[in-house]
């Protein structure tokens, strides 16, 4: 054989070794290799997944995931990786998928940020991928360390440390009471006495009836991204707590929002703001002097 045909032989077996789970369209196959290559370029993960049953998922591979606009954007922004949750029922039970398509945005240590389920246009699809990836350059800047604050007096005879714990573990809603708001679309201030954690929040609940139900299901219960505005989330990538005074239900779920002017913003077009569900911590939430 030729030396040329060697070497080029030689080089595709480097190539595939190197590079098993990477598709000729740029689609990865492999989710743990997938991670690895996040790891590596640190960039979120984007996990699509689909089933060959599904005629949304099938629209979406003819129309969308292979296209110009979409590869470019995978290309320059996220590590793509498709997952055919029959081949993976594993990974479908991890991640709770149970709508296809599905999109699954993860931080290269495999935590969650955007999920999205769903048929997408190509803009829509360009959109996700953009957002995901700038929420992930916003969180990597929130992480690095902050300057030194100058020392300051404290007044009172509580210590700083002291303080901020009080502050975390006030009650959200102001207190008012999360089950009685669903059931009965009524504001009703909760006790102390019958409290319940989710999600590093506190609510009160009005009985211990009550109490008993919101443990049994927290999620149906606490507004929607911990609190915060969906508005201003889509529009500015910032999770900021909304106010009871700007509440609303969409199919059945409570959201908050800082202002009437973004409440009635959402309620003109809610699937826009919560068709991204964006996955929040609750040390993500900036504080803001109202």
């Amino acid at each position: 054989m030729p030396v040329s045909r060697r070497s080029a032989l030689a080089l595709m077996t480097v190539l595939a070794a190197c590079c098993p789970a990477v598709a000729a369209d740029g689609w990865m196959k492999d989710l743990d290799a997938a991670r690895a290559e996040a790891q590596r370029l640190d960039r979120p993960i984007l996990v699509h997944f689909h089933a060959a049953w599904c005629p949304p998922c099938l629209r979406m591979e003819k129309k969308v995931l292979n296209t110009p606009a979409v590869l470019d954007q995978i290309k320059s922004s996220v590590v793509a990786v498709k997952i055919n949750i029959d081949d993976h029922q594993d990974l479908a039970r991890r991640f709770e998928i149970d709508k296809l398509p599905a999109d699954i945005f993860l931080e290269p240590d495999g935590k969650r940020l955007i999920e999205s389920t769903g048929e997408r246009t190509t803009e829509e699809y360009t959109q996700s991928i953009a957002r995901a990836s700038t929420r992930y350059t916003d969180l990597v800047a929130q992480r690095l360390p902050k300057p030194a604050a100058p020392a300051a007096n404290v007044a009172s005879g509580e210590s700083a440390p002291a303080n901020a714990r009080l502050a975390s573990q006030e009650a959200m809603l102001l207190g008012y009471c999360p089950v009685t708001l669903l059931k009965n679309r009524k504001w009703e201030k909760g006790s102390p006495q019958f409290t319940a954690e989710f999600r590093g929040q506190t609510y009160w609940m009005c009985s211990a009836a009550d109490q008993q139900v919101f443990q049994q299901n927290p999620a149906r219960y606490a507004p929607q991204l911990l609190g915060c505005d969906p508005v201003l989330m889509a529009r500015e990538n910032r999770a900021i707590q909304g106010s009871t005074r700007f509440g609303a239900f969409y199919d059945d779920e409570l959201f908050l929002f800082s202002s009437d002017a973004n409440r009635k913003q959402f309620k003109s077009s809610p699937d826009r703001y919560i068709r991204d569900k964006v996955v929040l911590d609750v040390d993500q939430i900036e504080t803001v002097i109202r």
